[in-house]
């Protein structure tokens, strides 16, 4: 179901300063499909799937979360998406954020702001 008030909220927060994240269990692909769809207001596919206009509404996006496991299970594998093709890069999570130093979250989040757990 298309809410019209949707888009014009996220853009609104973002415009304010507000940090907005997605977080859900969903993995990649339906995601990517179902934002796709809010953000057109129809389906799409091929290139402009590819394009992923939607994720200009977050500062942070995590799919396949494994929620709530990852609020107690240190473990968990955090994994970066390639938004253009779905693909999954490895991270160290934590300690790679720890290794870049000072500003680390922020240098981490700058090579790409789409996560998946595992």
């Amino acid at each position: 179901v298309i809410d019209k008030g949707l888009l014009p909220m996220l853009r609104g927060f973002r415009k304010a300063g507000v940090k907005v994240f997605l977080l859900t269990n969903s993995y990649w692909e339906y995601t990517q499909t179902a934002m796709n769809y809010l953000y057109h207001e129809k389906k799409v596919d091929g290139e402009l799937e590819k394009k992923n206009e939607w994720l200009e509404l977050f500062d942070l996006v995590v799919v396949g979360s494994c929620k709530p496991a990852y609020l107690t299970d240190p473990y968990l594998n955090l994994f970066r998406v390639v938004p253009e093709d779905g693909s999954l890069r490895n991270t160290d999570g934590l300690f790679e954020i720890e290794a870049l130093g000072e500003d680390g979250a922020a240098k981490f989040l700058a090579q790409g702001k789409t996560f998946q757990g595992g």
